[in-house]
């Protein structure tokens, strides 16, 4: 599992990162190394459970630093079919003639206003008011910068 792990994540690092077109939100904020370079570290000398857990903080703050500092992206306003601005009442579009659904204990909850509803939960950003307090450190300096100072 461990070598098995390690081969996935050179993979990626040889034949898909580099055709991807963008880099590791985090590495290209801070200068430090990127996600793939850190969990392969970290499973390495980790194992995969402990590595894993490891990278998972990583990718998160990766996350936060691309909703912090990336432009937002404008979306082009799309045409709804209209069915949703109406009302709520508005009937399913499946006629509601759905099989039995509480003949089945594990889909007794649902009914058709359920499985039709124009309520979808939000599909808008992730919530980024807690992501205001976390701390992401600055841009490293250059070795050739820091040599160059201290002499």
């Amino acid at each position: 599992m461990h070598s098995l792990t390690l081969f996935a994540i050179r993979f990626y690092q040889r034949f898909i990162s580099p055709y991807k077109g963008f880099s590791c939100a985090y590495r290209y904020h801070t200068g430090h190394a990127s996600c793939s370079v850190l969990g392969f570290r970290a499973i390495r000398r980790y194992g995969v459970f402990d590595g894993f857990l490891v990278l998972r903080k990583r990718l998160y703050l990766c996350g936060v630093s691309h909703r912090r500092y990336s432009p937002p992206k404008v979306r082009p306003h799309r045409k709804q079919r209209g069915d949703c601005d109406i009302g709520a009442d508005l009937p399913c579009d499946a006629g509601c003639k759905m099989p039995n659904l509480k003949s089945c204990p594990m889909f007794e909850a649902l009914n058709c206003a359920d499985a039709c509803s124009c309520d979808w939960p939000s599909r808008d950003k992730k919530d980024t008011q807690n992501e205001a307090e976390i701390h992401l450190p600055p841009k490293c300096e250059s070795n050739a910068s820091i040599n160059a100072s201290s002499s």
